[in-house]
């Protein structure tokens, strides 16, 4: 029974705090949480921030994705959850930008389309594939 207990990646608690100085996963999560809000603000002209479809894209510029191809890839790599929330994270970006593309292409219809469709579903996987990934580091061992 404590096996199923057990952290898959087998941290100690110094591993586990280092991870925690490199990343904080559950402001990952609560960041790309709030990028619907971000996105329904800017379709709806209450934002002012410059959002761009070439830069949202690109999945290695917020602190996750930072993280994921930097330390997290190094230290996860192998292991399958990592793998997902890798290619989760990428297709999360990429649906974030196709709804700014067609906002800016003047297709507020398309854009709400994709918004909440495509882009709620990645971002529901994408969250929780972060929130296994922060289960399984924060998984104690139970005392020998």
């Amino acid at each position: 029974m404590f096996e199923k207990m057990l952290s898959m990646f087998g941290l100690t608690q110094a591993q586990r705090q280092e991870i925690r100085h490199e990343i904080d996963l559950f402001e990952a999560m609560q960041a790309h949480a709030n990028w619907k809000k971000r996105l329904m603000d800017y379709l709806e002209g209450n934002s002012t921030e410059d959002l761009q479809p070439h830069n949202i894209c690109v999945d290695n510029r917020c602190a996750l994705g930072i993280w994921i191809h930097g330390h997290g890839k190094k230290r996860f790599g192998e292991y399958q959850l990592f793998q997902q929330l890798v290619d989760e994270h990428a297709k999360f970006h990429f649906h974030a930008s196709k709804v700014v593309e067609a906002h800016q292409a003047g297709d507020s219809q398309l854009a709400h389309k994709i918004l909440s469709e495509s882009f709620i579903e990645q971002s529901r996987k994408t969250v929780n594939c972060l929130a296994k990934l922060n289960a399984e580091i924060e998984a104690e061992r139970p005392p020998a």
